[in-house]
């Protein structure tokens, strides 16, 4: 679903009203190759345009399959995010009516092209560590293997702690004694 800015602009005030299912799965897996399978998205809202430009609310539910971070075992991922983005021309200078918090994007050739904007948010939605309900719910996160381990940091000192040499008391003043070699 392609439109370009003139369209919509002669939607006028009333904007373009979005409840449609998209298959992305085959622009998904082309711009990140471990995704495991997409189902449909479906994707409610509006798109029009104002005085500042074009602009997309959009509701975007989707599912995907991701391996796990941590053992590569597949894992459901379910995405439910709002798209509230505004896009300008590519020959627009002037951004002043738009404040600091405000997204805008430039349109290439001043098409707006709705399926790239979702590919393009559900990616950015995808979180760096993915991880099964088990690995999530796992009572001791620390990773082990042969005469190896993985520690918290709580967990180092107090092993530090507990093997660093213990000074008998009654040695203790003979610890400094050749700290004054000088005198």
């Amino acid at each position: 679903m392609k439109w370009s800015y003139k369209q919509l602009q002669q939607l006028g005030d009333e904007p373009l009203q979005i409840n449609e299912i998209f298959h992305l799965e085959k622009d998904l897996k082309s711009r990140r190759s471990d995704i495991l399978s997409v189902a449909p998205v479906h994707v409610k809202g509006v798109i029009g345009a104002d005085r500042l430009g074009a602009y997309s609310q959009l509701q975007v539910d989707a599912k995907l399959v991701l391996p796990s971070t941590r053992s590569l075992t597949p894992v459901s991922l379910e995405l439910s995010f709002l798209i509230d983005e505004n896009y300008v021309e590519a020959d627009r200078t002037d951004f002043s009516d738009f404040s600091e918090e405000d997204l805008f994007l430039v349109l290439d050739n001043d098409l707006l092209d709705l399926e790239k904007v979702i590919t393009d948010n559900i990616l950015l939605q995808i979180p760096m560590q993915v991880l099964t309900e088990a690995e999530k719910n796992a009572s001791d996160p620390a990773i082990a293997g042969r005469d190896w381990q993985v520690l918290s940091e709580e967990q180092l000192n107090k092993k530090q702690e507990d093997s660093s040499p213990k000074i008998d008391p009654r040695m203790e003043k003979l610890t400094h004694f050749f700290d004054d070699t000088e005198e």
